[in-house]
């Protein structure tokens, strides 16, 4: 493809040839040349107008088609996002949702539910004192009630409690108990997380 500088001085140079052989056509013709002669003239003036033709008129109309097909492109690609974005947020909501009734229909107190929360979002029990603004002790305390409330063994236990609900299901169609996933997890689970009795 021809750039606009480019273009500029191509077309030039074609016109100019255009010019000579056309006056060379005329001149030939008014010299009586033959039929053939003028016809082979008028042939290669006809073919140097091509250039002109593809320069100014079948280049931007390709360059044209290429620009709309790839805003096309592009426009399929950023709908597809947000339609899965859409999806992806009403899933996580939908999951936000279904974990406040659960910690509701646990009994969580306010300050069991941060911690549970801070749980599933993976932070250690340092990181959950220190952004709770309390001592490690009284986070893991608070984990252990977490846990005996929801019946599970450990973190792992509690997060493969809520991440069941994402996958789907299983080619015999029927859902594996929690029970049976959290006695797995649990098992190759981090034993720091399990439950255990708080230190004294």
């Amino acid at each position: 493809m021809f750039q606009s500088l480019e273009r500029i001085f191509v077309s030039l140079a074609l016109l100019i040839l255009l010019v000579f052989t056309l006056g060379d056509t005329v001149v030939d013709a008014q010299n009586g040349d033959s039929p053939i002669m003028l016809f082979v003239d008028l042939l290669g003036f006809l073919l140097q107008t091509i250039p002109l033709l593809y320069i100014w008129y079948f280049q931007p109309i390709t360059a044209w088609r290429a620009s709309y097909r790839l805003a096309a492109q592009a426009k399929r690609k950023s709908a597809d996002v947000r339609y899965w974005s859409d999806i992806a947020r009403k899933q996580l909501n939908g999951l936000s949702i279904h974990i406040d009734a659960q910690f509701e229909q646990w009994s969580l107190t306010p300050a069991e539910t941060d911690v549970a929360l801070l749980l599933l979002k993976g932070f250690s029990m340092r990181e959950i004192a220190d952004l709770r603004h309390i001592s490690e002790r009284t986070a893991r305390q608070q984990a252990t009630t977490v846990y005996a409330k929801a019946d599970v063994n450990g973190r792992t236990a509690l997060s493969a409690f809520f991440l069941e609900d994402l996958l789907p299901p299983n080619r015999q169609g029927s859902r594996a108990t929690r029970d049976g996933d959290a006695e797995l997890m649990t098992k190759t689970g981090d034993t720091n997380d399990r439950l255990q009795p708080a230190n004294s």
